[in-house]
């Protein structure tokens, strides 16, 4: 079970803060795991609206936060909404933290100040805030508070250390609310799949009204005055069919160079233009056209080996996207193919005080520039948990029998190069568990030219006793014995008769 999380405000001028809060509980490395954000406004409209349906739903919640600023809100009964759910919080009661914004003479209508009095007298424990960053802060403080007292569950020092830094670290970008794209224009299979994975549904499972309501709970939608789905620019990124017809920056360049230098005339480029998780797949695809992938003869396999290995292009990539700074709308994403490397270069310097060489290391906690854009690619199943890519892409290169990748920053960019095999390709290995289809206790009694035999069948279609005996240069016996073993083993079968008869692989 996790905990739900009310979080009331009035919605005027505080739609920055109550989009913080949302995408805190949902991205923080352990919050996320044990809370839910609940919030009144993204309930489905009801046949017969309910004046006081936000009491029924706070009432199906854990803790209560409320947050106070200037604006009382409108009135039901005598009493803005929020303070409605405050009393009722005090009543049922709930673990209640309220947020003021602001100083404390700050120039609030009289009912707020009336509002705050109230608190007071209760002898409610309140904090003050003046930025976000510090209302997530005071919060996730009380929250994780109130799980280690209420389940003796508390986060790991490497949690801690992740989440205070991403918060002081994390782009306001993705928080923008933006009336350019709507529900109707939003690639619905996109948001289909995040809701299924961040929830763990069945993707059938699930209707569009569930699937908005989820989205806006994680902080990619967010609705207008008139109650419209709108995405975020998070949204916009994970889910608009084309995000740079927003946020021009956002399209992804790609290049291959014949040689091992950059020049005028490209042998192919292309301008990618599509959600993030989509455009991974479609930057991994031209890059896979542009390099090459001879083949190998294992056993009774052809297998193609490709020039680098897929899980490093794509760690490189979705470090690029996740983590560049897109707050800097002058640069791109690009990915520069030459013969000898690939290049992949995203705009921004490392986040943080992250140092270059414990980033090297492998070493560095996750700490993220653009928390829900890279919670919305592990959904989408393009990341993995934060603050292991580095390593896997290491990993990934070295077991492919290239070398690690090197990592560098210049022009206040972050240059990530995949050095190639270069001309000598036998250096890539293959994966541990390609076997060619023969069995480890038979591979073991095969002998060279049986070996050699295997090769050919598999390279050509079929072999004769003739072209062993001439091209492996042995007697016509050694070959038919040769021959007759492979057939005893279950490997060859003979076809046809006479001089025509040959071997092929057995189905």
């Amino acid at each position: 079970m996790r905990i739900k999380v009310f979080i009331s405000s009035v919605q005027k001028g505080l739609g920055d803060e109550r989009l913080a809060l949302q995408i805190l509980l949902s991205t923080d490395p352990f919050l996320s795991l044990h809370c839910v954000p609940v919030l009144f406004e993204d309930e489905p409209t009801t046949l017969y609206p309910d004046p006081q349906a936000y009491l029924a739903l706070l009432k199906t919640c854990h803790v209560y936060v409320g947050v106070v600023w200037k604006e009382y809100g409108r009135l039901i009964d005598g009493l803005s909404a929020t303070h409605h759910e405050y009393r009722l919080s005090r009543t049922l009661p709930l673990p209640t933290l309220v947020a003021i914004k602001g100083p404390n003479d700050l120039a609030r209508s009289p009912e707020t100040n009336a509002f705050i009095e109230e608190i007071k007298r209760d002898g409610h424990t309140y904090e003050r805030f003046e930025s976000t960053e510090e209302l997530q802060e005071k919060v996730r403080k009380r929250l994780v508070r109130y799980i280690k007292d209420s389940y003796d569950i508390e986060p790991t020092s490497d949690q801690n250390t992740s989440a205070h830094k991403t918060i002081h670290i994390a782009s306001l970008f993705e928080r923008q609310r933006l009336e350019v794209l709507p529900w109707s224009g939003i690639d619905t299979s996109i948001a289909v799949r995040m809701v299924a994975s961040s929830e763990n549904l069945p993707v059938g499972s699930i209707n569009s009204d569930e699937v908005m309501h989820t989205l806006w709970e994680r902080g990619y939608l967010w609705k207008d005055e008139d109650k419209r789905f709108l995405a975020t620019a998070a949204g916009i990124m994970l889910l608009a069919p084309d995000p740079s017809k927003y946020f021009a920056h956002a399209r992804i360049q790609v290049a291959a160079y014949a040689g091992s230098v950059r020049t005028a005339t490209p042998s192919d480029h292309a301008t990618i233009r599509k959600p993030l998780s989509e455009a991974i797949d479609e930057v991994v695809a031209f890059i896979r056209k542009n390099t090459r992938h001879p083949l190998r003869i294992v056993g009774l396999q052809r297998i193609e080996v490709n020039e680098y290995p897929e899980a490093a292009l794509r760690e490189a990539l979705v470090n690029a996207l996740a983590h560049r700074d897109y707050e800097d709308a002058g640069r791109r994403v690009t990915v520069d193919l030459f013969r000898d490397r690939i290049e992949i270069i995203s705009p921004g310097a490392l986040p943080g005080n992250l140092s270059l060489a414990k980033l090297r290391s492998g070493k560095a906690r996750s700490q993220s520039r653009n928390p829900n854009i890279a919670q919305g690619l592990v959904f989408l199943g393009r990341m993995e948990e934060r603050g292991t890519g580095i390593t896997r892409m290491r990993d990934s290169m070295l077991n492919h029998g290239l070398d690690a990748p090197l990592i560098a920053i210049a022009d206040n960019e972050v240059v990530v190069t995949l050095i190639g095999p270069g001309e000598n390709m036998e250096r890539i290995l293959l994966p541990e568990n390609i076997t060619g289809g023969i069995s480890p206790a038979v591979a073991e009694k095969l002998n060279e030219r049986q070996n050699a035999i295997l090769a050919e069948i598999v390279r050509s279609g079929s072999v004769t006793t003739g072209w062993i005996t001439k091209t492996l240069g042995v007697a016509k016996d050694t070959a038919f014995r040769d021959v007759r073993e492979l057939v005893a083993f279950g490997l060859i079968e003979p076809e046809g008769e006479g001089r025509g008869r040959h071997y092929i692989l057995k189905p």
